[in-house]
C-alpha cells in the first residue's frame, strides 16, 4: 500500500532576535499585590561570578576517557579546577601521576590514600611512594547537551 506524498513546508532559517528585556520571568498567575521582594531578584546569570570564586587560582580543562562517568564526567565535558582548595577526601582531583594528568576521585581505599575512578576497569591508585603533583580540585563541570 502506498500513500500520496505529503506536502512538506520547506524549513524556514532560524535566526536570534535579541530579547526585549535583560531577562524573561514567568508567572503562573496574577493574584494580589506584587511582592516587594521582585526588585531585588537577580537579572542575569554570570557564570564567572556563579563557578569561579578565585578567579587567579582558577583555570579549565577538557576531560578525556570514561573513567569518572559514574561521577557525572563525560568525554568532553569542560571542567573548572580552583587550585586555592585545599583537597579533601571525597573532592575529585586533577593531578599529575607519573607524567600523567588524571581526573580521579581523593578517597581512602584499604585505609590509604588513593586516586580513585568511577568506573570498574580502573583500579584505584595508590599514592604512596609516587611522584603525585596535585593541580587542583575540580569545582564545577560543565556538561553540553548539543556540541
Amino acid at each position: 500500500m502506498s500513500f500520496p506524498p505529503s506536502p512538506v513546508a520547506p524549513a524556514l532559517p532560524l535566526t536570534f532576535q535579541p530579547l526585549p528585556y535583560s531577562s524573561l520571568q514567568g508567572r503562573a498567575g496574577f493574584s494580589g499585590f506584587p511582592s516587594p521582594a521582585q526588585d531585588y531578584e537577580p537579572r542575569t546569570l554570570d557564570l564567572n561570578t556563579r563557578l569561579i570564586k578565585n578567579p587567579t587560582q582558577t583555570f579549565y580543562l577538557t576531560a578525556a576517557g570514561d573513567s569518572m562517568e559514574g561521577w557525572g564526567i563525560f568525554d568532553g565535558d569542560l571542567l573548572i579546577v580552583d587550585r586555592s582548595i585545599k583537597p579533601r577526601l571525597g573532592h575529585i582531583l586533577v593531578a599529575m601521576l607519573e607524567e600523567e594528568v588524571l581526573i580521579k576521585r581523593y578517597a581512602l581505599y584499604r585505609g590509604t590514600p588513593h586516586l580513585c575512578s568511577a568506573h570498574p576497569h580502573y583500579p584505584p591508585l595508590p599514592l604512596k611512594n609516587t611522584d603525585c603533583q596535585l593541580w587542583g580540585v575540580v569545582r564545577a563541570v560543565i556538561h553540553e547537551y548539543l556540541r
